[in-house]
């Protein structure tokens, strides 16, 4: 998704540019400790994923959380260093191997002078998933014996994500959903945590049928309920908080032609090869809802990737991630 690195910049700049990229989200501010900065990511299904090192720096979320519209929580594994994290004024320290649970709905903080740490952003129905409820998981702070198999599976993923193919990204989602769930109640999980899970497994199913046909104008409700076997009141109950299931057709539709435009092997080809390819009627439909839903015309959507490719800047970066965040869901 993008990269930052603070010594890449002057020492008077590098903390702006950090300020900025962060700037949708949280407030940062310098402590008495040297600042630094290195930052990698990768957006994944259903999940953004951050292999982050820094200190001298402390994050705050507060009066932004009733208005920036964030509905997604942030897993903090520590894998070395000290992380002091949590619910806004009530912040421990998160030892080496610890995992700490956040909502963004609520206020938050997170600092330290030194630290390397795995986060994950991950869509509020996969943490459902795992836990069976979010009542009392935000600052939840899972220890290191009970989180082991879900930091291996951190530590693996921050090292094949680059290699990662698309279509093993639901699988790797669900794995992360499962081991999260023994993180979270390593004595057994209930009745509710499995219906919740079987929900997050079907929904999975569905789109994997979606996204096998994503490029067939012709993909009905029909062929999606036929391909998994569930009622189509069910198949509708699964996408109801993404406004439907042809809804959720055409975002991913969209996401797939923006992901083309963002491919450098695509750049030979037009707005109008590309379109049908994604299921769109036309080069025109296509712009139209394209427009509509990222704010801006394919060409120059196109245009700009193609600069932030050859120089990626602060503000490409923090349009990737806000995309990417408001797409969790």
């Amino acid at each position: 998704m993008f990269a930052f690195d603070s010594a890449a910049y002057d020492p008077d700049d590098a903390f702006a540019r950090y300020c900025d990229l962060y700037a949708m989200g949280t407030d940062v501010e310098r402590t008495a400790d040297p600042f630094f900065a290195r930052v990698r990511s990768w957006r994944m299904d259903r999940m953004l994923l951050f292999d982050r090192e820094y200190g001298g720096v402390r994050h705050r979320r507060r009066e932004r959380v009733a208005g920036d519209g964030f509905d997604h929580f942030v897993l903090h594994q520590v894998v070395s260093g000290e992380l002091v994290g949590g619910p806004h004024g009530a912040a421990v320290p998160v030892a080496p191997g610890e995992t700490l649970l956040l909502d963004t709905c609520e206020a938050m903080e997170s600092g330290a002078r030194s630290v390397r740490l795995i986060t994950v952003s991950l869509a509020r129905d996969a943490v459902r998933a795992a836990a069976g409820s979010l009542d009392g998981l935000h600052g939840v702070r899972i220890r290191a014996r009970d989180g082991a198999l879900l930091g291996a599976l951190l530590r693996a993923l921050v090292e094949q994500a680059s290699r990662l193919p698309p279509g093993a990204q639901p699988a790797v989602t669900r794995t992360l959903v499962d081991l999260l769930s023994i993180a979270i109640n390593p004595g057994g999980t209930g009745a509710r945590s499995d219906f919740y899970r079987l929900e997050y497994v079907r929904r999975e199913a569905a789109q994997r049928a979606i996204e096998a046909r994503l490029g067939a104008r012709d993909l009905s409700v029909q062929d999606i309920v036929t391909a998994i076997g569930i009622s189509r009141a069910s198949l509708y109950r699964l996408f109801e908080a993404q406004g439907g299931v042809n809804r959720f057709i055409q975002l991913r539709r969209l996401q797939q032609l923006r992901e083309r435009l963002d491919d450098r092997a695509c750049d030979s080809q037009s707005l109008a090869d590309l379109a049908p390819l994604s299921g769109f009627s036309g080069e025109s439909h296509a712009g139209r809802l394209f427009k509509q839903a990222f704010g801006t015309a394919p060409g120059a959507y196109r245009a700009a990737s193609i600069r932030g490719a050859q120089d990626p800047s602060i503000d490409f970066m923090t349009r990737r991630w806000a995309h990417s965040l408001t797409e969790l869901d």
